[in-house]
């Protein structure tokens, strides 16, 4: 998020504080723990909880709650997330990213001002996106999509974690998971999207590079033949609209509010 363009936009920030719970399961101190203080240097109220695939390092001693995880990604994350207060928002991160400086505050006003439950920042030219509609477009602050990504990086309001969580049990990798995402938000009327202009940086390890590539595609291919989905064809665009302006905050009740008091994930 550098430039003229992204500095201009820091100044239209306006909403109000919320509480954010952050989950993530990492190998190694960095640079996760970079992208945790670049959260927690936010407006926002925020609460961490990280889980350790081996032993908890010092300098992340404070934001882990559990340790030699061996399970899948998603089972461990829903341990993580269990553990959380209730929140206004969740932030699930991998740990091999690189947040831009503001991240957070600028994430959720664009959230916010366009209404997006679900929602990932763009990735930069020379990370390792799988699907087009993550790719960042330059001058733009954000586009509606029928698509969100299972990561590096995702932001999930407190509506949409009442509809998405807990993460299916069985499903190790999470290749699929997404496309459920897309179907059971579209059937609730839920908005998703992803913003440009908090694209953050992919890039230290290639897409299943720690694990077997054909195994997480079978997985995802049988998860999907037992649920109801949306086809890949959602993520293969550009988006539905592209916003280079964003409309005013309307004055709504935090999302807590507005949808009823979030439960504990």
């Amino acid at each position: 998020m550098d430039g003229a363009f992204a500095r201009s936009f820091r100044m239209l920030r306006t909403g109000p504080r919320r509480r954010v719970g952050v989950v993530g399961i990492y190998r190694d101190a960095e640079p996760i723990g970079t992208a945790v203080a670049e959260l927690r240097a936010s407006g926002h109220e925020v609460i961490v909880n990280l889980g350790a695939m081996g032993d908890i390092p010092d300098e992340l001693r404070a934001d882990t709650g559990a340790d030699h995880l061996t399970a899948g990604k998603f089972q461990n994350l829903n341990v993580l997330v269990h553990d959380l207060p209730a929140v206004d928002w969740l932030v699930i991160i991998d740990d091999d990213i690189v947040l831009p400086r503001g991240f957070l505050d600028v994430a959720i006003e664009v959230c916010e001002r366009l209404d997006l439950a679900l929602a990932q920042p763009a990735q930069t030219r020379f990370s390792n996106a799988n699907w087009i509609v993550a790719k960042r477009r330059l001058l733009s602050v954000a586009r509606t999509t029928r698509f969100v990504e299972i990561g590096p990086v995702t932001l999930v309001r407190a509506d949409a974690a009442r509809l998405l969580l807990p993460f299916p049990a069985d499903l190790r990798w999470g290749w699929g998971l997404d496309f459920r995402w897309a179907y059971l938000m579209e059937h609730a009327g839920l908005r998703m999207g992803v913003v440009d202009v908090a694209a953050v940086v992919h890039a230290s390890r290639k897409v299943a590079s720690t694990y077997s590539w054909d195994a997480a595609q079978e997985e995802g291919r049988a998860f999907l033949r037992g649920v109801e989905h949306l086809p890949n064809d959602v993520a293969k665009g550009r988006g539905l609209r592209t916003y280079r302006l964003l409309p005013r905050r309307t004055a709504a009740a935090p999302t807590s509010e507005r949808e009823g008091a979030a439960r504990s994930m």
